[in-house]
């Protein structure tokens, strides 16, 4: 829910310049401290990013720059040497991962 003295600005943002700064000024409030990720979860992500098959679709929760976004996609190559994660259309830093699930869900019972 926006902030009340946002909203009280908006009328004024008749020049670019101040629409501009005003969209940056909302997304700079809105931003977030990244979440702590617990050992458990870590394991849990090393566990899946060490048997991660290219067929499979992931649900990828991840940090950045203040914001947390979840993508499903398939893992298509695990570079460690610069730490990254390779999607079908991003690159992710490993250490930015908050959470990564399996899509299929026979994995949990088998």
């Amino acid at each position: 829910m926006a902030d009340r003295g946002m909203k009280k600005f908006l009328p004024f943002s008749s020049l670019v310049e101040q629409e501009s700064y005003l969209k940056k000024m909302i997304y700079e409030k809105n931003k977030s401290p990244k979440p702590k990720v617990s050992t458990e979860q870590a394991a849990k992500i090393d566990k899946i990013l060490r048997n991660y098959l290219k067929s499979e679709i992931y649900n990828i929760t991840f940090y950045y720059d203040g914001y947390i976004y979840k993508v499903s996609s398939q893992i298509l190559n695990l570079d460690l040497n610069k730490r990254l994660i390779h999607l079908e259309n991003a690159t992710i830093p490993i250490n930015s991962l908050v959470d990564i699930e399996n899509n299929n869900p026979f994995d949990e019972i088998c």
